[in-house]
């Protein structure tokens, strides 16, 4: 019996009943793209865990591990703490503002021409190469424990997101992640304990390891500030937080939530740093470091428990491609068909579009996935340069008055073109791209603005300070003329 079929096709039979059960409570454009802001602890936490443990921290942490050791984990200090930090201080506002995406921000603050460059990058630069990599990472899995060439398993993960993420939308995708965290963290458990005690336990481990794996500064400062740079201030502006925030029944659930949600995750994120290093036992030194989690799985554990933890990476990638195809749909159906194209699209044809934007997301994606070689190094790209472009104009709209429309477009454009030109420079002295990308944004942000006066249709606040004031609602106002969603204007979600 193959018992690795049997856990996936018991695995993907159960998520179908939870995903076709959530979608009968999509009626509209809100139900189907933040569940209708009702989303208790639960799904927002299990969503978010399910998330952040995709192919990047599982097989990819798994895979640093063996090569850098325990150096790896200041990207989970980063990821965490940035996080943390974040949702604590910025939560409440976002709440306040009931922000769908991140280039709304934009569009209330700074106007919606501002927004249109932030909607681009999230939608195609990050959230489509990211849904790509997902399916190739379900592929390599498919293809390991049957016959099914890499080609036909990045076509059926392709159609097994697609359904699960068109049918129901944010409350199946919440759900459905939900189902999911509780397999993946059971998977990364038990592959850790049974792991260690396969190689010869704790003892075997510290003893038979490289002392450089173990040594948290073995790689070097400037790959140690590369790291935390890189995983770092990109999950200030990373949508799907933001998404959760919003989509929660309450202010202190979405914040309690999601901060637990990423601690849980950092934990995940260790555990597969731990498996890394625990397979240098057992695996040869040059082994491929992207195939140590799955040959872990399929070349130490019989198939009845090796079943369980491929499952457990499974569904941390079929969470992953789910919520970064709703995610980028998102963009597209808000950002730039409600902003740009039809301003004055009712309920049913924005719910019309973001279903058709999931189909043309997941096209667009399974296209990268098929005929991009190194996928990773293209989600690398993105995080830089998504982080470089958007980090300092969003704070600014939360904390600078000051800032102008366009103070925030130099910032916007000026932050990708010195990313992409310190990579194309080779990275001088070691550094990454995404250093001098961060450095020159928030430069000519506050250069710029300080030359500039504000544009007529700004809205001329500091978000975060209003909130504190409780005058929020009424900075509201200029929306009406710029053909920004008046967001403020809508019921304020409950602060309890």
């Amino acid at each position: 019996m193959n018992w690795y079929l049997v856990w996936i096709v018991g695995f993907l039979l159960l998520l179908f009943a939870v995903s076709v059960r959530s979608a009968q409570t999509v009626k509209t454009a809100d139900d189907y793209a933040m569940a209708d802001f009702r989303l208790g602890f639960f799904p927002i936490c299990g969503s978010v865990i399910a998330t952040v443990t995709g192919s990047a921290a599982l097989i990819g942490g798994a895979g640093q591990g063996f090569q850098l050791g325990i150096s790896y984990f200041i990207t989970v200090l980063a990821f965490t703490g940035f996080t943390v930090v974040a949702v604590l201080v910025l939560g409440p506002t976002i709440r306040a503002l009931r922000l769908y995406t991140v280039p709304e921000l934009f569009a209330r603050r700074f106007g919606k021409l501002s927004a249109l460059v932030p909607a681009l990058i999230i939608g195609f630069l990050y959230m489509t190469p990211t849904f790509g990599m997902q399916l190739v990472g379900m592929s390599s899995i498919l293809s390991s424990i049957t016959d099914l060439p890499v080609l036909w398993g990045i076509v059926l993960g392709f159609a097994v997101t697609l359904a699960f993420t068109m049918i129901g939308g944010m409350p199946s995708v919440a759900w459905t992640d939900t189902v999911q965290t509780v397999v993946i963290v059971a998977g990364v458990l038990l592959m850790l304990v049974l792991g260690v005690n396969y190689v010869g336990g704790p003892e075997a481990v510290v003893g038979s390891t490289p002392e450089h794996l173990l040594s948290f500064g073995s790689i070097g400062f400037t790959e140690l500030l590369n790291w935390f740079l890189i995983f770092g201030p990109f999950y200030i502006v990373w949508q799907t937080t933001w998404q959760r925030l919003t989509a929660a029944r309450t202010t202190r659930t979405g914040i309690s939530a999601v901060v637990v949600g990423f601690l849980i995750s950092g934990l995940i994120a260790l555990f597969a740093i731990l498996i890394g290093i625990t397979a240098v036992q057992a695996f040869p030194e040059g082994t491929d470091p992207d195939a140590i989690y799955t040959s872990f799985v399929a070349e130490v554990f019989p198939g009845s428990i090796g079943g369980l933890l491929m499952v457990s990476l499974l569904a941390a990638l079929l969470t992953g491609a789910t919520s970064f195809l709703l995610s980028g749909a998102i963009n597209i159906s808000k950002d730039i068909y409600q902003g740009w194209v039809n301003p004055a699209a009712d309920d049913t044809r924005i719910l019309r579009v973001s279903r058709l934007s999931v189909g043309f997301m997941a096209v667009l994606g399974l296209v990268i996935a098929l005929w991009v070689e190194d996928i990773i190094a293209i989600y690398q790209v993105a995080l830089s340069f998504t982080a470089a472009a958007l980090v300092a104009p969003v704070l600014a709209a939360m904390f600078w008055e000051r800032a102008t429309k366009a103070g925030v477009l130099a910032s916007t454009i000026g932050a990708l073109a010195a990313t992409l030109l310190w990579r194309l420079a080779g990275q001088p002295f070691g550094l990454h791209e995404i250093a001098p990308g961060l450095v020159a944004s928030a430069v000519l942000l506050v250069a710029v603005s300080l030359l500039t006066p504000h544009a007529p249709d700004e809205q001329v606040t500091a978000y975060v300070r209003e909130f504190r004031a409780g005058r929020l609602r009424a900075a509201a106002a200029p929306a009406e003329r710029t053909g920004a969603p008046d967001l403020a204007a809508v019921r304020r979600p409950e602060a309890d």
